[in-house]
């Protein structure tokens, strides 16, 4: 058991009342008051003083530019992720036509509309779309037979 100084936590107390609380109680109040200093250091750094007359989310998006470490290692986490996926994809790809691949890859990882893709191919879009629908059950098909994707 910690024990904690409500008067430190709540404005509204006038003298110290100390009281045991848990383990977990007590790392979520650190926690909070960690990320109140931080916030707080972040407005400080990026001057994120506005008056009152400003808009609602001006302050916030002054202080959205900067991820903290937590978010920073999420992110490089994800982005190692989305790396071993992508290889594993070129992987699974070479299973597939040509052309099959090559929509999926303009379709999936290029962002592009099927339409687009048929227009650019110079093809009907129906084409385009049963083609893609094709390469998806060889990819399946593919990731069956190698459940690691090996």
């Amino acid at each position: 058991m910690k024990v904690i100084n409500l008067r430190l936590h709540y404005p509204h107390y006038q003298q110290d009342k100390l009281v045991e609380v848990s383990e977990e109680v007590f790392d979520v109040l650190c926690q909070s008051v960690r990320e109140m200093r931080n916030y707080e250091r972040r407005k400080r750094y990026h001057r994120a003083y506005y008056s009152l007359d400003a808009f609602d989310w001006v302050e916030n998006y002054a202080l959205e530019h900067s991820p903290s470490p937590e978010q920073l290692v999420m992110l490089a986490e994800e982005q190692a992720e989305r790396d071993r996926l992508a290889a594993a994809l070129q992987e699974a790809l070479a299973y597939a036509t040509p052309t099959q691949a090559r929509r999926i890859r303009a379709y999936y990882l290029g962002g592009l509309t099927q339409q687009q893709i048929a227009d650019r191919e110079h093809v009907h879009n129906s084409k385009v779309c049963l083609s893609i629908r094709r390469g998806l059950c060889n990819l399946r098909r593919y990731y069956a037979d190698h459940p690691q994707g090996k």
